[in-house]
């Protein structure tokens, strides 16, 4: 009777593996994807991603697949601020709606608060005279998601974007920034998830970048090279950023 529900088990078991199989596939791909737009530049295919989970995401109505989308809206509308900013509006608007999703879910509450600090971030660069009242709560965002989970790479490497781009008039400290993207780098590489390589690049970036506002020049390149260790392809390091401190 043992051997028998064992069986019966092994069977049902497998017979959901050859269900999940293909949709796990896919968002696999999909994360590669995004991985390689980011390293790349590549825009038209990070858009092309975002659309794929959108779709996938709406079939499937599943967290982890919301909370990826989510993380691709991210990345793509900041790439379209500086080149598009009506795209970057309409993924903004989608994403706000989606994030209001998230939110439902216990186990993601760290992760929508640092994304609702981004969107708000993103909301004041569409709009800069909404920095007063949008501030703020982006500030209020990114510090209940610290009290959520403060072992959160994602919550650090936006606490270092805020107080990066910030106006120290109004709160930012380029000190502080440096301090929270160690601090995110450090967390991501102690537990890297696929849809986690392209924002640990953007971690290590954003840390470098302090360190060469704050005149640490040695360690600006240090963690530029330790990017290209991680990905030798990665090209706004490799192209941009790297060479023009070498100069």
């Amino acid at each position: 009777m043992l051997r028998f529900l064992i069986i019966v088990i092994i069977l049902q078991l497998t017979a959901l593996a050859g269900v999940s199989s293909p949709a796990n596939e896919q968002l696999t791909r999909i994360q590669n994807q995004i991985y390689r737009s980011y390293i790349t530049g590549n825009v038209p295919m990070w858009e092309r991603s975002v659309n794929e989970l959108e779709r996938m995401y709406n079939n499937r109505s599943d967290v982890g697949i919301l909370y990826d989308l989510l993380l691709a809206r991210y990345g793509f509308i900041a790439f379209s601020l500086e080149n598009d900013a009506s795209k970057a509006r309409q993924h903004l608007t989608k994403a706000e709606t989606e994030l209001e999703i998230l939110f439902t879910h216990r186990a993601y509450q760290a992760h929508a608060y640092a994304l609702q600090g981004a969107f708000l971030g993103f909301r004041i660069s569409l709009r800069p005279l909404m920095a007063v009242s949008l501030g703020p709560r982006s500030y209020r965002a990114i510090n209940n998601a610290m009290e959520a989970d403060r072992n959160n790479p994602l919550v650090w490497m936006e606490m270092g974007n805020s107080r990066f781009y910030t106006p120290s008039t109004f709160g930012g400290s380029k000190q502080e920034a440096q301090e929270s993207y160690l601090r995110a780098v450090q967390l991501f590489e102690r537990n890297m998830l696929p849809n986690h390589n392209w924002l640990y690049l953007n971690s290590l970036v954003g840390l470098a970048k302090s360190y060469q506002y704050l005149n640490q020049r040695q360690l600006a390149i240090d963690t530029y090279k330790k990017a290209l260790t991680f990905e030798p392809e990665f090209k706004w390091v490799r192209d941009e950023l790297l060479p023009g401190l070498l100069k």
